[in-house]
């Protein structure tokens, strides 16, 4: 597998426990008493993971001839 199909195939991950993350805070929200601890270690889990999305998104801009 070639090296930017590995970091689609990331990114893609990546989006993807982002995108399931997301709803495990939004359903913890919804409780009568959310777990802060549980929905703050995910927030940091998610931005952690946004952080990491956007170096693979600017390493396939990167790889790209613009003219």
């Amino acid at each position: 597998m070639g090296k930017n199909k590995q970091l689609r195939a990331r990114l893609e991950g990546l989006r993807e426990m982002i995108r399931l993350h997301q709803k495990k805070v939004e359903a913890e929200l919804s409780r009568l008493s959310p777990d802060e601890g549980l929905i703050r270690h995910w927030k940091i889990e998610i931005a952690a993971w946004k952080r990491t999305a956007e170096n693979i998104e600017r390493r396939l801009k990167k790889g790209k001839h613009h003219d």
